[in-house]
């Protein structure tokens, strides 16, 4: 795949747009099947977070790429050095025709507040753990989905919002670190939030479980000895002398 014309685009800041916020596209490369964009993302404002994506001319700017990752999405702060790589062979197939990149992004705005779940917490496997948030519509449709870093792990279902719901890591998940909550709006894949990162345990600790396999053994060892048969001497009555 090759791309024998390229155009990037200025990055559109709306609503929000100002002369403090300003997107600078510092380097573009083909690596392999990725294209790797670096940019800075500069506001007055340091604790500002963005929502940002990739669009392409094929469709004229309407819907963001797909087969992204790095400082893409949701919630990307303020700062230097952002780098968005997409996968444009996985997404394109064969291309060999001109296309025109644009990157654009609007401030984040946490469509809920998520509350119950802080950075570095221990959730265990198999337990229920108690989360709350506030905000959204009343028709809102939650998805839940439990993430590793930007790995999808597993889908945790559907929720009302209710502004409260008791959510299980099951007990397949591998133990780590880095383990959020992805929580979505059914209907708006633009709003999303995050939960704070936090690590999974087992329910109980490996040893516990090794050592009570142990003890079990031992007891199914006794109690089948016990049910051997075992040859007992004789101890019947002397035989009677010779006469």
């Amino acid at each position: 795949m090759k791309f024998s014309k390229l155009l990037i685009s200025l990055l559109v800041l709306s609503p929000f747009w100002s002369f403090s916020q300003e997107v600078q596209i510092t380097n573009i490369q083909m690596k392999g099947p990725d294209m790797v964009i670096t940019y800075n993302l500069i506001d007055e404002r340091i604790d500002r977070s963005y929502s940002m994506h990739l669009y392409t001319s094929l469709d004229n700017f309407i819907q963001p790429v797909e087969k992204v990752s790095g400082d893409v999405g949701v919630d990307i702060p303020v700062g230097a050095n952002k780098t968005i790589v997409w996968n444009a062979k996985e997404e394109l197939g064969e291309f060999n025709d001109g296309i025109k990149l644009e990157i654009k992004g609007q401030i984040y705005v946490p469509f809920i507040e998520l509350d119950g779940v802080e950075r570095g917490m221990i959730l265990k496997r198999g337990k229920m753990t108690d989360i709350r948030w506030t905000g959204g519509r009343g028709d809102n449709i939650l998805n839940v989905d439990l993430y590793q870093g930007e790995k999808l792990v597993r889908g945790l279902g559907e929720l009302p919002n209710t502004g409260n719901a008791n959510l299980k890591i099951p007990s397949n998940v591998p133990p780590g670190k880095g383990y959020r909550y992805k929580i979505s709006d059914e209907r708006n894949r633009d709003e999303v939030v995050y939960s704070p990162s936090f690590e999974v345990k087992r329910k109980f600790p490996l040893l516990i479980k090794v050592g009570s396999g142990i003890t079990i053994g031992v007891f199914g060892y006794y109690l089948i000895k016990s049910l051997i048969p075992v040859n007992e001497p004789d101890i019947s009555s002397p035989p009677f002398p010779e006469q």
